[in-house]
């Protein structure tokens, strides 16, 4: 069967078309890439249908899988399987992409370039949450990082090019680590079975043999192994330290590009440490954690605490970002089953909320020509159904109840609480600043005295300083009925979550076990 395949090939033989376009018919260019994320959608959807009809019978096993070999010998092989946890990444993925190619209409130059750059991102990020062969996942990986280089690098801002080298070097240190990693371990299950199985890199076989190939690798070797694989996952989160890259990357990129930067390639970092670091290395995995989840708390609060302090919107949203990133990881590391469910259902309400917020700021962005909070002021009078739709996404992004992000922050604060009570308490202290940045935002941009001056003077006199348009309103209407569907129904997520979580938890208790 080749479902999965066709899942992640379709939009990157999609973008390969459109290069041979003819680089004058923009509007046609623009439109067919619009129509190919829609197709790749509906592909997805197909694959929640046809998981929900074999569910019952699933809940052991990976879901779907593909599987010939390369290179055997090197153990490399083209395998491909699903979860519960990876077709909701999947789905967000999909849904995401399609929203940000809309979003994307305004772009002016090298319009087909674009479209194929989106295309093949979006090609890159579904392979690495349906590879189940390491070197496969390495490959899709690095697939990632070619087109969003190229995304910042060259539609970005002024100092697009100095962001855009700022994050490869960042990706490529962790990349390199990773790879080193994978051939080890690769090599170290060779040394466990005594040669009898030859080398693998197949993450079923590698879990399989855990009982001999972890004796071997406890202790300093499986720390280092798994370091290794960390620092490919703790820069794509990113996790305090290093994130460094992300403010400039997410502040100088356009806008449908940080979208789809902070609301689905940050997802992959989370789920490397999830599908591979937790299960392969998981003595190691407990030795980290501690340190692990002190970071995750310092990126909470330390971020929050730069989020209040931004004047330019974009890095105010960056830095909310990985705040909010420091509850998923919080709550992952807590090794429940509430946590971890909480975590991947929080992935998948972060990406809905921080790509409407980073969307909208592009829209107040191309209507005035300004990101500076100072620049803006008592604007919801003027446009009163842009302000509607930024306070709903703020709200969600704070974490009100009954909208979504309620469910997946209170469980994954939940798991956290239970595994450290201090970590737990510290964790939700998130609450209070992001309240209040999320807040100043809005009130900084809607409420106040009108602005008459400066940037919003000029877009007023311009007569640029619209409501939302009627595409606009059809970008954003996916993201803000989600918005409130998972707020008051999420068990049609963890509903889909919560089998692979359990498997992941006993699998993990046996693992602790020993």
């Amino acid at each position: 069967m080749f479902f999965l395949s066709a899942v992640i090939f379709f939009p990157l033989l999609g973008g390969l078309a459109l290069l041979f376009f003819p680089r004058e018919r923009i509007k046609a260019i623009r439109i067919t890439a619009l129509g190919l994320a829609l197709v790749e959608l509906l592909l997805v959807l197909a694959l929640v249908l046809t998981y929900l009809q074999n569910q019952v019978s699933l809940f052991s096993s990976s879901f779907l899988h593909e599987s010939w070999p390369w290179f055997p010998a090197l153990g490399i092989n083209y395998s491909l399987g699903m979860d519960g946890i990876s077709l909701v990444l999947v789905c967000l993925t999909a849904l995401l992409t399609t929203v940000c190619i809309g979003a994307s209409f305004r772009i002016e130059q090298k319009v087909k370039n674009y479209m194929a750059f989106m295309l093949l991102f979006e090609s890159g990020m579904l392979g690495v949450f349906l590879a189940s062969n390491l070197f496969l996942f390495y490959i899709f990986w690095e697939v990632m990082l070619i087109p969003a280089y190229f995304l910042v690098g060259s539609w970005g801002g002024e100092r697009r090019v100095y962001a855009a080298f700022k994050f490869v070097i960042f990706t490529s240190v962790g990349s390199f680590l990773m790879l080193v990693g994978i051939i080890a371990v690769g090599y170290y299950h060779q040394l466990a079975a005594g040669g009898s199985c030859g080398y693998t890199l197949e993450l079923s076989q590698l879990l399989n043999t855990s009982t001999t190939c972890r004796g071997v690798l406890d202790g300093n070797i499986q720390l280092w192994l798994l370091l290794a694989f960390a620092a490919a996952f703790a820069v794509k989160v990113p996790l305090v330290p290093f994130h460094n890259w992300l403010p400039d990357a997410y502040s100088e990129a356009p806008a449908p590009v940080s979208a789809l930067l902070a609301g689905a390639m940050s997802k992959t970092g989370v789920y490397g440490f999830l599908r591979l670091c937790i299960p392969l290395f998981p003595q190691a995995i407990q030795t980290l954690a501690p340190y692990v989840n002190v970071l995750a708390v310092v990126g909470i609060l330390y971020c929050a605490v730069l989020a209040l302090v931004q004047t330019d919107v974009k890095r105010l949203l960056g830095y909310s970002s990985i705040s909010h990133l420091g509850v998923i990881m919080l709550g992952l590391f807590a090794f429940n089953a509430q946590g971890v469910t909480g975590s991947v259902l929080q992935m998948v309400n972060h990406g809905i909320t921080t790509t409407s917020l980073f969307l909208i700021a592009g829209f107040l962005e191309f209507r005035t020509g300004t990101r500076r909070l100072r620049d803006y002021g008592g604007l919801a009078g003027r446009i009163p159904w842009l302000a509607a739709v930024m306070f709903i996404a703020a709200l969600s992004s704070l974490g009100l109840p009954g909208l979504n992000s309620f469910t997946g922050e209170f469980l994954s604060l939940l798991g956290a609480f239970r595994s450290n009570m201090t970590l737990g308490v510290l964790g939700t202290l998130v609450v209070v600043p992001a309240a209040w940045y999320m807040l100043r935002f809005f009130i900084s941009v809607m409420w106040g005295t009108p602005v008459t001056e400066g940037h919003v003077g000029t877009a007023l006199r311009k007569g640029t300083l619209r409501d939302l348009s009627l595409g606009e309103f059809w970008v954003l209407i996916p993201l803000l009925v989600l918005i409130f569907y998972i707020g008051v129904q999420p068990a049609f997520l963890t509903g889909i979550i919560d089998p692979s979580v359990a498997n992941a938890m006993q699998a993990l208790s046996s693992a602790f076990a020993r």
